[in-house]
């Protein structure tokens, strides 16, 4: 089942995110703050321009997307980004992924979003998870980047 968050899933998602974090070799590379996860959470819950949905499976929140909507940087125009989806290894190849993306695409139109951007920057099953995507009509558009100093 996928429901709106509240502020009574925060250390659920903040202890899926660290999971996450340990998971992806590229985010293990930087230090994780359980803190910093929660305010970012509670500003998205707190925020009319910002989406938190979770997924339960027996009651436990087994994986959750984050996401806003602004203006884009150089038009008026909103658009909606997403911040994160995770789902806890054991919840995955079921539902819950699915229900998660098709929340967040029907938020991002009621949010009067021009579009919706989506990725995969884990470094986990990217290309099972842009398939999903694409399986879920969205399509690639954009290669990501980086250098990494001191790691």
């Amino acid at each position: 089942m996928v429901r709106a968050g509240t502020h009574g899933d925060i250390d659920a998602l903040v202890a899926l995110g660290e999971a996450l974090h340990r998971e992806s070799p590229r985010f293990a590379r930087l230090a994780y703050s359980p803190d910093r996860v929660a305010a970012a959470i509670r500003g998205l819950l707190d925020s009319p321009d910002g989406l938190v949905l979770v997924a339960e499976r027996a009651g436990a929140v087994v994986g959750g997307v984050l996401a806003m909507v602004a203006p884009h940087w150089s038009s008026d125009d909103r658009v909606a980004q997403e911040v994160s989806l995770f789902v806890a290894p054991a919840a995955r190849g079921g539902l819950a992924a699915t229900q998660l993306i098709c929340g967040l695409v029907a938020w991002a139109r009621e949010q009067g979003a021009v579009y919706l951007q989506v990725g995969t920057s884990t470094g986990v099953h990217a290309e099972r998870t842009a398939q999903l995507y694409e399986h879920l009509g969205f399509r690639r558009c954009a290669i990501g980047l980086e250098v990494v100093y001191g790691v």
